[in-house]
């Protein structure tokens, strides 16, 4: 227990180098928490979702500042605490790009877009009057969608619908699906 207490006293009365790592660090995870949970709001300063990225640069500041700060406290001299924190932050930054990239594929992959969604059946949960607008609902990948609709005719509430042309990223041109007859049911006769 005096070993952890002695080194934590020597973090905090090591020399300018280690104060200097640990600002740095401190700026780097603030850089970091902002980058993740306010996403767009240093896209001036991003470099798209390359090695380059906000987040791979915050990442490797944090690291790099905390590592180099703890090895000097740790009794090393600046230049092996530099290296090494810069070791450290590589390989944390190279970390960073991958989970981001690999999230943003992940958030691509899932996405509904419009001309996925020509040709799907959806249910309408606001009467789409004729020529006029309501909205529909649709599961895809696992998430409810809702959209607006639009249809050359009236379709009420709680009718199925088949999604024919997708007119902005958030509206539809639906027309109604016929209603199928149920299993059993002897078939119409059809009319002269």
């Amino acid at each position: 227990m005096d070993g952890i207490v002695g080194w934590i006293e020597q973090l905090f009365e090591g020399s300018i180098a280690g104060g200097i790592f640990l600002i740095i660090g401190i700026v780097g995870a603030v850089l970091l928490l902002l980058s993740v949970l306010l996403d767009g709001i240093f896209d001036f300063f991003d470099f798209g979702d390359g090695p380059l990225s906000l987040t791979t640069i915050a990442a490797f500041t944090a690291i790099f500042g905390f590592t180099a700060f703890a090895t000097v406290g740790a009794g090393a001299d600046t230049a092996l605490a530099a290296v090494i924190g810069a070791l450290a932050g590589l390989v944390g930054g190279v970390l960073a790009w991958w989970l981001s990239r690999a999230i943003r594929r992940a958030e691509s992959t899932t996405a509904v877009t419009t001309t996925d969604l020509v040709g799907s059946e959806a249910s309408v949960v606001l009467p789409i009057p004729q020529g006029g607008l309501g909205e529909i609902a649709l599961v895809r990948h696992g998430e409810r969608v809702s959209l607006s609709a639009t249809a050359d005719t009236a379709i009420p509430r709680g009718a199925r619908v088949r999604i024919a042309q997708t007119l902005t990223s958030t509206s539809v041109r639906v027309e109604p699906v016929a209603a199928q007859p149920a299993a059993g049911d002897p078939p119409t006769a059809e009319r002269p």
